[in-house]
């Protein structure tokens, strides 16, 4: 027994021997196996770069304005909110919303007709007119002492409307904080047609907000007449909401006709002289108008102002008033 050699231990020996085998290795290709070949890819997350957090000037380095002269800082509130050849304004929709679109003069007085509509604004009409002064309304929101210091220099322009469409919707978005500083309106065209003339009404419902006007101009001819009267109780069916505010503010039921300014030219007539016709003035025929609507407003003052009237009852089939 002495002959027989030992047998070494190999990798698989232990408790039970095992014959020798040789070992092999595997060895795997790194291109056949990667990270993307799993069922269950990790998405990536970039990390956003987080913004510097931008730090406040030093003080030396702020320009003090409040600390310029009363008089200079109104002239750069005029500079910067205030319009020489007024403020244009257009009716247009802006993300579904009525809304209105600051133009030139030249492109206003050219779509404010009857029939307006805001399809006739696209890239190619606004490239042929001058575009408006830009104004720095946002200046009014740096603090409480310059929104009460410029506002009154941004509302002191005269607003001009298109169409009392462009009016309605100029005055929804305003609001009624807005609309009590407004001063100067002028209107350029009557809306006509079965979706637009309910507008002419409209307008004056939501203007009930600005009883502070100064002066309301219309340049148009109201209606397709010219009659005084029968214009009065155009002016009345349409407008009475504001008209009434008016009254209300200033105390009178008249007091609407001492700010509203109607065209003269719209009031004038011709007549047939024989051969040749004659224009008739304007200014008898306005003052006219301003009786009109003048009485129109009287009336409803007398109606609200009126003693209610005596309950009638019936006795035995008998109508007698209460004492």
């Amino acid at each position: 027994m002495s002959g027989t050699a030992p047998i070494p231990d190999t990798f698989a020996s232990g408790r039970y021997s095992k014959r020798k085998r040789t070992q092999i290795t595997y060895v795997l290709d790194e291109l056949d196996v990667s990270d993307s070949d799993s069922d269950f890819e990790s998405q990536h997350i970039k990390k956003r770069k987080a913004s510097p957090a931008s730090r406040p000037l030093p003080k030396h380095k702020v320009f003090p304005f409040m600390k310029l002269p009363a008089e200079i800082r109104n002239m750069i509130y005029t500079y910067a909110l205030t319009d020489p050849a007024s403020i244009n304004l257009v009716a247009t929709f802006k993300h579904r919303r009525r809304t209105v679109e600051r133009v030139s003069f030249d492109l206003l007085t050219n779509v404010s007709k009857s029939y307006y509509s805001t399809s006739r604004l696209n890239d190619q009409v606004r490239a042929q007119y001058k575009r408006p002064k830009s104004l720095a309304p946002s200046l009014l929101a740096v603090s409480k002492q310059i929104h009460s210091e410029a506002r009154d220099m941004l509302y002191s322009n005269e607003f001009i409307f298109a169409g009392t469409f462009a009016l309605y919707a100029f005055l929804i978005n305003l609001g009624p904080s807005g609309s009590k500083h407004l001063k100067t309106i002028r209107l350029l065209s009557w809306e006509y047609g079965r979706g637009m003339k309910a507008y002419n009404h409209a307008c004056f419902a939501v203007l009930v907000w600005a009883t502070n006007i100064t002066s309301f101009y219309i340049d148009t001819s109201i209606g397709w007449y010219r009659n005084p009267k029968t214009c009065a109780e155009q002016i009345y069916r349409d407008a009475f909401p504001w008209l009434e505010a008016v009254a209300r503010t200033t105390g009178k039921a008249d007091g609407a006709i001492d700010v509203l300014k109607c065209k003269i030219e719209s009031f004038e007539s011709r007549q047939w002289n024989g051969t040749s016709s004659v224009i008739v003035p304007g200014d008898e025929r306005y003052k006219e108008f301003q009786a009109a609507l003048s009485k129109l407003l009287d009336a409803q003052q007398k109606r609200v102002m009126a003693k209610p009237a005596k309950k009638r009852k019936t006795l035995r089939g008998v109508v007698t008033d209460e004492l």
